[in-house]
């Protein structure tokens, strides 16, 4: 596979860290139904933040904390960023967040990584180094462990302080979609689909282009075919209808494979690109034999040019192109018979 988010992720400053996570969070509709970004002077240890209710920072919120440090996340650092939610929590800011993630693309050192992997182990931790990165680490004024604070700290679900590096990062669900659509990454190689893999029996998806088909190979062949099995029987017109089904299914294949990790409007521009390549070839040749028109549009699309990181990274096969053709045969677009 040729992904290099983890490579790219590291690559990023902090700004674009931070916005990053900021355009994640917009896609997950079904998860947030709001996020916000507060400003570097007013964040209160909050990076990125996840509303999971119209109530905001009333109902459950997460927090994504971003230390895009070229380094490991420090103990100061884990430290005084967790101390800023619990004392602005304090002060009535806000409420504490129900998750707490750092977002550390270089990890964090051992100590910190082993409370994190330990969760009872938190609530001490933070309250042991308090005074030596929290108390002058927060505000401009100092800022004493309370007894309130305390308690707050002991009682918190410390289970839901996560650690997130670049190669967790970017396994995470729609995080590639937000990569690509904003990194030039290589969206690697899509599976391909070969003439031993094309079942025997048709989907009933694929009636309408392959009944075309039928009629394409009747018209050139002089023979009266009455359904797909006699045509595979054809010595000569079997190979071409199995293949033209294999196209179909490997530009099936290409969409379910880059659904979840490219924008959709990056993987519909394949079918656009293909559509505008040929369908004034297509009108052309719509007084020429079915048979003729077919071909052509085959060799035509086989070389169609794709725009966009598919196109840039030559990741979109000619078999994929001429799927695209069947496709819209076979929803009505560009019929073959």
């Amino acid at each position: 596979m040729a992904f290099n988010e983890d490579r790219q992720v590291l690559n990023l400053t902090d700004s674009e860290l931070e916005d990053l996570i900021k355009k994640w969070l917009a896609k997950l509709a079904d998860t947030y139904v709001g996020f916000e970004r507060p400003t570097a002077s007013a964040d209160m240890g909050r990076d990125a933040v996840g509303f999971l209710s119209a109530r905001r920072y009333d109902g459950d919120w997460h927090n994504y904390q971003c230390k895009h440090l070229k380094a490991p996340l420090g103990k100061a650092e884990f430290v005084a960023e967790l101390g800023k939610i619990f004392y602005y929590a304090g002060r009535g800011e806000f409420t504490l967040p129900t998750s707490y993630i750092f977002v550390c693309p270089n990890s964090a050192v051992r100590d910190v990584k082993k409370v994190i992997d330990r969760p009872s182990l938190i609530a001490n931790f933070l309250i042991d180094n308090w005074d030596a990165y929290c108390l002058n680490g927060i505000s401009t004024t100092p800022c004493p462990l309370t007894a309130a604070l305390t308690t707050e700290i002991r009682a918190y679900a410390f289970e839901n302080v996560e650690l997130w590096k670049a190669s967790e990062l970017v396994e995470k669900p729609q995080m590639r979609a937000v990569l690509h659509e904003h990194l030039e990454i290589d969206p690697g190689e899509a599976p391909r689909v070969k003439a031993a893999d094309v079942p025997e029996d048709i989907a009933a998806e694929e009636c309408a282009y392959v009944s075309q088909l039928v009629e394409v190979f009747a018209a050139a062949s002089g023979i009266p075919f009455t359904g797909y099995a006699e045509v595979v029987a054809n010595a000569i017109y079997g190979p071409q209808i199995v293949n033209a089904r294999r196209r179909y299914l490997e530009r099936q294949a290409f969409r379910r494979y880059f659904r979840d990790n490219l924008p959709v409007s990056q993987i519909d521009n394949v079918d656009e690109d293909v559509h505008e390549t040929v369908i004034d070839r297509y009108y052309a040749l719509g007084a020429a034999p079915l048979y003729e028109r077919l071909t052509q549009i085959m060799e035509v699309a086989s070389i169609v040019q794709v725009t966009g990181a598919l196109g840039r990274h030559n990741r979109v096969t000619p078999s994929v192109k001429q799927g695209a053709c069947h496709h819209f045969a076979n929803v009505g677009r560009m019929p073959w018979a």
